[in-house]
């Protein structure tokens, strides 16, 4: 199958175009999504002032409403509908039925179903998954013949013709909720970033209440909080992103640190729940705007062709990455400062001394360090290295990295990923 990663001009300059000084100067857009964070977001009484859900409604005139979600998080569904449905009359229908990594089959299931009801307002209810389904499926509802794989980045979506998007998060780690772009997989095991010109995938709203993340399973709580230890770094370390998106980065990297081994500990701990949900949103706003980097490119690779959990895929590649970027930035060196871990007498070993930091919580949290960890073996990472090599570099999270890697640098990275050791960046590959 043709992606539109695979077409020659964004390629070719897709990647040196987006990291253009003289571009990055001329405008520096940033965009969220109205966000409210609290326990009082779903009250079934009107409050003295108008609240989230009066400023929702208004934006419905049919007062129709279509809810995606998964079989887990439908249990909060009731919570949302009551209030718009009480308070403003709102009919709701609801499809629950969202994979993991959401497949374009599942995606185009979602937007015949939301066709048929014709709402103009969807809520994404759930996690990554579940809100990469409700983008891709509301662009398919609004433009029903489009072409998700091969819809070039270049081309405005035109979206809001029919509905508005409101995002609520039951996880904490993917920032779906405040990017514009939907990640989709293919039957070939790819997994593909869909966005336009504009980033009109970022949703109108964002509600996060807390207690819908309440109970998540320890090994869910681990792999979404590294999926937005990897946004935050990614979103600080990439050279697109400007003081505003690496301040925001670097409160939620403490954050994430501070919070996410109590989540992890203890699932019923309300103010580490919500702290890691703020931490969360807060890392997908820097990656949105700033962009990810080559551990988002290399994760999507390996996770999408195993089916391994992506928080852990990327987070995985994060030292590989913070080794790759040393070789031509010191921006890492504000994150030892950060963490405490800067050795003043050596640069490298303040690089090592953060690696060392981020493995450790990797390791207090049961999260792999190696692809052997994650039970991927030697023999089927080797079986498959052509592929990888081959798509990994299409993988537009590339466009945001430093520069760009040849087949042995990534083969290099691949093998040493296996093992769970440090690149040798004596090596011929990197010389």
């Amino acid at each position: 199958m043709s992606y539109w990663t695979h077409e020659y001009l964004l390629k070719t300059y897709g990647g040196p175009m987006v990291q253009a000084e003289y571009i990055r100067d001329m405008a520096k857009p940033f965009f969220t999504p109205r966000v409210f964070s609290g326990f009082n977001l779903f009250l079934n009484k009107s409050q003295l002032i108008p609240d989230a859900v009066d400023l929702i409604a208004r934006e419905s005139r049919s007062k129709r409403a279509f809810i995606v979600t998964d079989e887990y998080a439908r249990r909060f569904a009731p919570q949302v509908q009551s209030p718009y449905e009480k308070r403003h009359g709102f009919r709701f229908d609801m499809w629950a039925k969202a994979q993991p990594d959401a497949p374009i089959d599942s995606v185009r299931d979602c937007a015949a179903q939301i066709s048929r009801f014709g709402p103009d307002l969807i809520f994404a209810l759930g996690g990554g998954s579940a809100m990469d389904t409700a983008k891709a499926a509301w662009l398919l509802y609004e433009h029903p013949g489009v072409n998700v794989e091969s819809l070039s980045p270049l081309v405005p979506l035109n979206l809001r013709n029919k509905a508005k998007f409101v995002a609520i998060p039951t996880t904490s780690g993917t920032g779906s909720e405040v990017s514009g772009v939907a990640v989709i997989s293919f039957p070939d095991g790819v997994k593909l970033p869909v966005a336009g010109a504009l980033p009109e995938m970022v949703p109108d709203y964002a509600l996060l209440d807390p207690t819908f993340t309440l109970g998540m399973p320890p090994e869910l709580t681990a792999g979404t909080g590294g999926d937005a230890l990897a946004h935050a770094i990614d979103g600080f370390m990439a050279p697109k992103s400007d003081e505003l998106n690496q301040a925001i980065a670097l409160k939620s990297i403490e954050m994430i640190f501070d919070w996410l081994p109590r989540a992890y500990a203890d699932g019923s701990d309300i103010m580490a729940r919500m702290k890691m949900q703020q931490a969360a949103m807060m890392a997908g706003i820097p990656l949105a705007n700033g962009g990810s980097g080559m551990s988002h490119a290399l994760g999507h690779t390996v996770g999408g062709l195993f089916h391994i959990h992506h928080g852990m895929m990327v987070l995985l590649f994060i030292p590989y990455e913070l080794q790759v970027y040393a070789r031509v930035t010191e921006r890492h060196l504000k994150l030892c400062d950060m963490l405490g871990v800067r050795d003043p007498a050596s640069d490298e070993k303040s690089l090592f001394n953060l690696i060392d930091r981020i493995r450790d919580l990797m390791k207090s949290l049961n999260m792999p360090i190696g692809l052997k960890d994650a039970g991927v073996a030697l023999r089927d990472l080797e079986k498959n290295m052509d592929f990888m090599l081959d798509q990994a570099p299409t993988d537009p999270a590339f466009y945001f990295a430093w520069y760009d890697l040849n087949r042995d640098q990534l083969k290099d990275i691949f093998l040493a990923a296996h093992e769970g050791g440090m690149l040798d960046m004596n090596s011929d590959a990197w010389r």
